[in-house]
């Protein structure tokens, strides 16, 4: 994947998010003073360099933590969408009666007056980085139906740290808006196609996130798991296990070619496929969980040890078939396009 990530950016991910994950995970938050330190490193304010950028940090830093890098793809989408710089943004969609049908469930209210500011009124579920966020894009039924508002974090703004097994640390919480002010930032009554907008991105960074857990077990593979002798030769002899890399190696590249190709698209088109960005999650998930699996395979009795990098990635590697719109929904999406190609 091509970028222009700065290269203090690039050491700052590689080298100091692995001494955190652990604690991260533990705690179910990012210390706050790594969290400046990602400030001032500027892995909020990616949108200079582009999407490929932002994308290729989300891709490096899901080596070693899928939680931390969903914090900084949210806050990167926001601040694309948006144009603002150096927030951190939680994006607040799902509410309690479920997420799968947006429309059917959205019971958040906002009072607009005739400048677009509102005051607004509901409870979310599953906020992305509602426990650091700046700022709240939040879907709400307006006087002209759902509608997009961008609220500043304030005292009218309650968080509750939700209790997950995977993305732990990513700060997804429940979120309650009472009497929140906030503002207009979408056109009246197209909220649900701007969410879903915003939706795709994050299905298309999910694929990144794939590809980050898939390298980093192959990596963690690759220390020890493959050089290690049993009935005299090496694990990584048997032609099993070659075919196991072999897997994985094959998905990694073709997946990298095919977010590249989607990334080229939007340069030229200004619009994400929402084809490209479904196709991207998916596969990014079967990737992730067919390499963790095969990592806890060939490390054997070690891979079922818990506070692992392995196990947490495990873990992590799940969200990516509910996160952004569940699988079973997007292959019906996927199969009806396909159809329609060849029908």
């Amino acid at each position: 994947m091509s970028t222009i990530l700065p290269e203090n950016i690039i050491n700052f991910l590689s080298n100091e998010v692995p001494k955190i994950t652990s604690e991260t995970d533990t705690k179910n938050e990012v210390p706050r003073d790594f969290l400046e330190k990602m400030k001032k490193e500027g892995l909020f304010s990616l949108r200079k360099y582009g999407l490929e950028s932002l994308y290729h940090a989300v891709r490096l830093t899901s080596r070693y933590s899928p939680a931390i890098a969903h914090i900084i793809m949210i806050s990167g989408i926001g601040s694309y969408k948006l144009g603002l710089d150096n927030s951190v943004f939680s994006t607040t969609i799902t509410e309690p009666g479920g997420g799968t049908d947006v429309k059917a469930n959205l019971k958040t209210i906002a009072e607009e007056n005739q400048e677009g500011s509102a005051i607004i009124n509901g409870e979310k579920i599953f906020g992305s980085n509602a426990l650091y966020a700046t700022h709240f894009i939040i879907l709400a039924q307006g006087p002209q139906g759902p509608t997009l508002y961008l609220a500043e974090r304030q005292s009218n703004i309650k968080v509750k740290p939700m209790e997950l097994i995977s993305f732990r640390g990513a700060g997804i919480c429940q979120v309650f808006y009472e009497n929140t002010k906030a503002k207009r930032v979408g056109q009246p009554g197209k909220g649900l196609r701007e969410a879903l907008e915003l939706i795709n991105y994050g299905r298309l960074g999910y694929g990144s996130i794939g590809l980050g857990i898939s390298e980093s077990i192959l990596n963690e593979l690759g220390k020890s798991a493959i050089s290690k002798k049993i009935f005299g030769k090496e694990l990584s002899e048997y032609q099993s296990v070659k075919w196991m890399f072999a897997e994985i190696e094959t998905k990694i590249r073709l997946l990298e070619l095919f977010i590249n190709k989607a990334l080229e698209k939007i340069k030229n088109s200004n619009n994400l496929d929402p084809l490209d960005a479904a196709i991207s999650k998916v596969i990014g998930a079967e990737i992730a969980q067919r390499a963790t699996w095969i990592g806890v395979q060939l490390l054997g009795g070690k891979g079922l040890s818990a506070g692992t990098l392995v196990e947490r990635l495990a873990r992590d590697s799940r969200v990516l078939d509910i996160g952004e719109g569940a699988r079973e929904v997007l292959l019906d999406y996927i199969g009806e396009q396909a159809i329609k190609l060849y029908k």
